[in-house]
């Protein structure tokens, strides 16, 4: 019997939570994500840090520690690698994307990276917009039944304009377009002006905006320092056309038989680090383009699941019009 197809997506930032502690004992297997784990941890004790091995293990979350931008940035790496070992025994994945740091794990579930350099790649940005100032705000459009609320994103809009117009020191800008969601970014000045000024909405359990925890400006022109230097350190990395398709953060698919390796590494290190990364695009790629039996959210975590299904249900996808249709349907799936 064929497996069903699907459109693996992997997370990003914020998705390894105290849900998830022990995630890379419970998913890594031997093979080449499980070397470049030992890799990465051998370098790790050379270097008197702690091993992922040993964060992962920890006896509790530690906010600190686990959410470190280096440290978590490669929690989440290897752990998505893990979880899509996992899920290629179970479907057919025809194309891969990911959200934001999500792109770096794309590149080798793509195959377009071997584990490994993809780790190189995770470390060296994470070091990088670690000395970057300022943050991330997460704010939503949608209410309980995901549908957009226009009124709530007319608000965001102004709001984004208004700080903007008041110069360079509350400089914000959209990150990630992320289905119902939105996270901007920009400096400090800017992040304490939107959780002041953007609409307060619960949506469930959850109250918006909210600052995201560890969170540089990432997708934004403030990252300029960080481009130049990653496009530098990581001229040779060894990219090659992936084995299945890839869509980047623009939406733009790049084939096994027409993908520039050259062309993805630039992306990499200059629009993925300084444009707003469309994450909602890469969504919408997905559904037109491949339609997949499943919309396939990675783990660590289910981060990815309301954003996919706010995408569906805005697209009209399978004719699914409300959230508890998306419910029964099954078209989206998490690890």
């Amino acid at each position: 019997m064929s497996r069903p197809t699907a459109v693996l997506f992997c997370p990003g930032r914020g998705s390894y939570t105290k849900d998830e502690l022990g995630w890379l004992g419970r998913t890594v297997r031997p093979g080449p994500v499980a070397e470049a784990l030992a890799a990465c941890d051998d370098w790790r004790r050379s270097q008197g840090r702690p091993t992922l091995r040993e964060i992962d293990g920890a006896d509790r979350f530690r906010p600190g520690l686990h959410l470190d931008g280096e440290n978590a940035a490669e929690l989440i790496y290897f752990g998505t690698l893990a979880a899509a070992e996992r899920l290629r025994e179970r479907y057919e994945i025809v194309a891969v994307a990911g959200n934001s740091l999500g792109w770096y794990s794309a590149l080798p579930a793509s195959g377009a990276l071997e584990p490994t350099q993809g780790w190189r790649l995770v470390a060296t940005m994470a070091a990088l917009q670690k000395q970057v100032p300022g943050g991330q705000v997460l704010t939503t459009t949608v209410g309980d039944d995901w549908l957009t609320n226009l009124e709530l994103r007319t608000a965001l809009q102004a709001v984004v304009q208004a700080l903007r117009d008041r110069g360079d020191e509350t400089f914000c800008d959209f990150s990630i377009h992320l289905g119902g969601h939105e996270v901007v970014a920009g400096t400090e000045a800017a992040v304490t002006a939107l959780l002041t000024h953007l609409p307060k909405v619960k949506v469930g359990e959850r109250e918006f905006p909210f600052r995201l925890a560890g969170h540089g400006p990432f997708h934004t022109r403030l990252c300029a320092p960080t481009s130049q230097q990653a496009a530098a350190r990581l001229a040779d990395l060894p990219v090659t056309a992936p084995r299945c398709h890839l869509i980047d953060g623009f939406g733009n698919v790049h084939s096994p038989w027409s993908a520039d390796p050259r062309e993805l590494l630039h992306y990499t290190t200059h629009a993925q680090v300084l444009e707003t990364f469309d994450f909602t695009a890469c969504v919408r790629t997905a559904m037109r383009e491949f339609q997949p039996d499943v919309l396939l959210c990675a783990g660590p975590g289910t981060s990815l699941r309301a954003p996919v299904g706010h995408c569906v249900l805005r697209e009209g996808w399978r004719g699914l019009g409300s959230r508890a249709q998306l419910a029964a349907s099954g078209v989206v799936a998490t690890d």
